[in-house]
């Protein structure tokens, strides 16, 4: 029986919703080929996949991500088809660039993607893409949570009502927000709100009662330990980090994590000098954002709390000495650099560095020195 070699080709796939738009390159010729679009639906992929392979064509498909996420990668590789999912923020997008077109953002992936120029993003699993999505449905309800307060507290403060008696949404600030009665339609928006603030409280408990069970399970139970031996990182922003960086172990060095996270300085160099600016953002959001979070915390001495002390426990010493060193250094590095900078910018100095130290934490024993 006579076998015969498909040709490797470079898709570049634009997908939305409903469509797909795809274009060829050949990346020993260089050619450009027609771009085609179809319905985005499983069979449709499929027929595409088939009339390229008996054209003679072994295709690799890559495609950006986007809030389609990765059903069409899943049923490509069940496909056997080499895909890849392009980082959004390694796509370059020129000022000004008034021609946007599906058929040229297709052969833009495509060329790209061809000369390695592009980033991809690590596909996660099914089961850790569905813990991603319970951490940030808690996420998105601790967020509407603080709005909804918010509008509570504006509406008050508009018709004259101001709580001095401490902080807002202590006991004793809901005992003096019941006593309160507006005038007409104002009281029907106060309790709408007051209603809500009640409800996202409920389902946030829920959410935490879940992800509670997530962390206790084989998959995360290990790396959420470890994580939360170190100040700041309590349940969420430990199960943040597990499932929005996947295997940490998978960075070689401190640097590249740092990199991913979007919190190396950016540079501009111009002749022989180089300006170090802010940092480049380019990573993971929720992450970096929850690094930043715990963070704040290392602006108090260094100390054990109790519920610090509760979450070490089990946890090996090489790691709660490594903790406590963190805690030493990052301290002293944010207050020295507070001294001459804005805390926020002191605070996401520590942020960085606390990267380094969870890295080392998740690193196997036998790396420890």
């Amino acid at each position: 029986m006579v076998t015969h070699t498909l040709h490797p080709i470079i898709v570049g796939f634009d997908v939305h919703k409903d469509t797909i738009m795809a274009c060829t390159f050949d990346r020993s010729s260089g050619e450009v080929g027609t771009a085609r679009q179809f319905n985005n639906i499983p069979d449709r992929i499929a027929r595409f996949v088939r009339t390229l392979r008996a054209s003679g064509y072994e295709p690799e498909i890559c495609y950006e991500a986007s809030s389609c996420g990765y059903v069409i990668y899943r049923q490509l590789r069940a496909l056997g088809v080499e895909c890849a999912v392009i980082a959004p923020t390694s796509i370059p997008r020129r000022a000004g660039e008034r021609i946007k077109t599906d058929r040229r953002d297709a052969e833009k992936l495509a060329t790209m993607y061809a000369g390695s120029l592009l980033e991809t993003v690590q596909v996660p699993d099914l089961e850790l893409e569905q813990v991603r999505a319970l951490v940030r449905c808690r996420l998105t309800l601790s967020e509407d949570l603080t709005r909804s307060k918010h509008r509570t507290t504006r509406l008050l403060e508009s018709r004259g009502h101001v709580y001095r008696e401490g902080q807002n949404w202590t006991q004793k600030f809901w005992a003096w927000l019941n006593r309160i009665t507006l005038e007409g339609a104002d009281e029907t928006v106060l309790r709408v709100w007051v209603e809500e603030i009640h409800y996202l409280e409920g389902q946030i408990i829920a959410v935490d009662t879940d992800l509670a069970h997530e962390a206790e399970g084989e998959r995360f139970r290990e790396t959420v330990k470890l994580l939360g031996a170190f100040r700041g990182v309590a349940l969420l922003t430990a199960l943040t980090l597990a499932t929005e960086l996947g295997d940490i172990r998978r960075f070689s060095s401190p640097r590249q994590l740092m990199a991913y996270l979007g919190m190396v300085p950016s540079e501009h160099s111009s002749g022989a000098r180089t300006h170090r600016g802010s940092i480049t953002k380019t990573g993971n959001t929720r992450a970096r954002k929850a690094l930043v979070s715990a963070a704040w915390k290392y602006a108090a001495k260094p100390a054990r709390s109790r519920a610090l002390k509760k979450r070490q426990e089990g946890v090996d010493a090489h790691v709660i000495a490594t903790a406590w060193k963190a805690q030493q250094r990052l301290y002293k590095r944010f207050h020295a650099l507070a001294f001459r900078k804005p805390r926020s910018v002191a605070n996401v100095a520590v942020a960085r560095e606390l990267a380094g130290f969870l890295w080392a934490a998740l690193q196997p024993k036998h790396t420890h020195t």
